[in-house]
């Protein structure tokens, strides 16, 4: 007979409550730093922000896999193509992008560049041998009632940039999958299967080939101080993997800048090696580009034939804006034409969204907004991490609506 989720669950603390926290917590560090599931602490002066040390830590993790139910799970599944359209569809229609850029533009410098230089590149004589894009969606689930226990998958972001984490959930996977068969075999055919890593080594590789240069290389574009090292080494571990001959070189914009140079036909060079693929794990954020030689080397990066992930269209359909816009059915509808099965999944995953603009001319918004604060999140359009507020924050910044 199967165990319920909450059996399960129950079984599992039974079971961890009896082994020791430090012999169980020395396990998983060993366990994460040996397979390279692992960031930098680093630290920096106040006065020249220079590295003085660094330590190097295991991500955080859970011991056992959380429960989650398994039509929410196979629904993300199922809808994801969909997504993947609107991404699709999204990046290759400028004028759509602009209907939603035009109350954006003015008031954001970063996007008013982004689209700039995106107009910029399509006026070069020579274009991207391809382009190439990882999405990752993030959800949460939502409980539908404080007295009933059925959840709802609730989408939270579509990221197309700098998408980290692939590598170490694969790594989460194999972790889950030998702590079960230690303590509850029966439930290891329960764990499905996480393909991300294979996925994103797959695209990347064969980006590459697309290219078709044996001789080129690939820059991982990565901040300056970068804490991230364990998910991008694995990846480089998996390029290499398929071939070892392949050269794959960790770069930040201002070595781009210093050592990257662009021919006549559009070439790209880092010294000289010819740059096949160009992976960004940075330049989502007003922050990366502090100076204009930042922007001068991503534009050199776009202005190349060598395939970016993302290209700048991919990155610009990645904007939290467009996710807002997803409430009007009629740029639903544009999207996606004659494919309602994609409108319907949208809805499905969709919570209610209003922009500022809405909750300053709508008493009843502003009514539910200092209402109940805490229901509430603020997001940025633009993409990035960190852009978000939530409860009493929220409660402070609304107060500015009440009338």
């Amino acid at each position: 007979m199967k165990r319920n989720e909450k059996t399960s669950k129950l079984i599992c603390e039974k079971i961890l409550h009896n082994f020791n926290r430090n012999e169980l917590n020395f396990q998983c560090q060993r366990w994460a730093l040996a397979h390279g599931k692992c960031f930098v602490q680093r630290y920096f002066t106040e006065d020249d922000n220079s590295q003085n040390d660094s330590n190097v830590l295991s991500y955080p993790f859970t011991i056992c896999p959380s429960p989650y139910p398994r039509s929410e799970y196979e629904k993300a599944h199922e809808i994801q193509h969909g997504i993947n359209m609107f991404v699709q569809n999204l990046a290759f229609n400028i004028d759509l992008m602009d209907s939603v850029f035009k109350n954006l533009i003015e008031c954001d410098p970063f996007i008013k560049r982004l689209r700039t230089i995106y107009d910029q590149i399509q006026q070069l004589p020579y274009k991207s041998v391809a382009e190439t894009c990882i999405i990752r969606s993030d959800y949460m689930l939502q409980q539908m009632n404080m007295f009933a226990e059925g959840t709802k998958l609730r989408l939270i972001e579509i990221n197309t940039i700098a998408v980290g984490l692939g590598a170490a959930a694969k790594l989460i996977h194999d972790w889950h999958k030998q702590f079960l068969k230690q303590i509850l075999p029966e439930l290891v055919s329960q764990l499905p299967e996480n393909e991300s890593y294979n996925l994103i080594i797959d695209t990347l590789f064969e980006s590459w080939k697309v290219y078709n240069n044996s001789k080129a290389i690939i820059l991982f574009v990565v901040p300056e101080h970068e804490f991230n090292i364990g998910d991008q080494m694995l990846i480089e571990k998996g390029l290499l993997s398929y071939e070892n001959s392949l050269l794959v070189k960790h770069v930040t914009f201002v070595d781009i800048y210093r050592n990257c140079s662009l021919d006549s036909k559009g070439i790209l060079y880092f010294g000289n090696f010819e740059v096949a693929f160009v992976y960004y794990r940075t330049g989502y954020d007003p922050k990366h580009f502090y100076n204009e030689d930042i922007w001068q080397a991503y534009i050199m990066l776009e202005s190349s034939r060598a395939i970016k992930c993302p290209s700048l269209r991919y990155h610009l359909a990645g904007m939290k804006c467009f996710q807002l816009a997803t409430n009007d059915e009629e740029f639903l509808e544009k999207l996606f034409h004659e494919h309602e099965e994609y409108t319907d999944d949208f809805r499905y995953v969709l919570e209610d969204m209003f922009t500022i603009d809405q909750a300053i001319n709508d008493p009843v918004l502003q009514r539910r907004i200092l209402d109940k604060p805490d229901s509430l999140y603020l997001k940025q359009s633009r993409e990035g991490v960190l852009l978000y507020t939530y409860d009493f924050e929220n409660f402070e910044y609304c107060r500015k609506f009440e009338i």
